[in-house]
């Protein structure tokens, strides 16, 4: 398994608008936020609104909004969104020696456990919302500054 950071910029982008509730935000406050090019936030949030879980909003107080309500949205969809699978594809392109091709293609041993992790990541991420990541980082956060006070 492995992020892009493609889907790791997207998903950090997708929980400041999260944090921001209804209200929009524009692609210049992710940005300095983030610490990303203001045209690499545009690029994730028009990828992310044709998969309908942000929506852009016209007008002075425009910018960019959740398309849904924070516990309506997973974070497996947003992952699936911004092009994430569990399975790589190079997951099958490593041979051992000299060999150019997988002597196991009919009988892999190995297969079936990649599939089974596979199966669990997605079921976490499709039962974790955006709403519950944030509250679970905000306990994490607390926990973290009791430890150094």
């Amino acid at each position: 398994m492995r992020i892009t950071k493609q889907e790791e910029y997207g998903l950090r982008c997708i929980l400041q608008l999260a944090q921001n509730g209804t209200d929009s935000k524009t692609t210049v406050e992710i940005a300095a936020k983030e610490g990303l090019s203001m045209d690499y936030v545009t690029k994730l949030l028009i990828l992310l609104r044709r998969h309908k879980i942000v929506e852009s909003v016209r007008g002075v107080k425009g910018g960019y909004r959740l398309a849904r309500n924070p516990e309506k949205i997973t974070v497996g969809q947003v992952m699936r969104a911004l092009g994430w699978s569990v399975l790589d594809e190079s997951l099958c392109r490593h041979y051992p020696g000299k060999l150019d091709s997988c002597i196991h293609l009919q009988g892999c041993g190995i297969r079936p456990i990649w599939m089974k992790a596979a199966k669990m990541m997605y079921k976490l991420l499709d039962s974790t919302t955006l709403a519950g990541l944030l509250k679970e980082e905000g306990v994490i956060t607390q926990e973290l500054e009791s430890k150094e006070a």
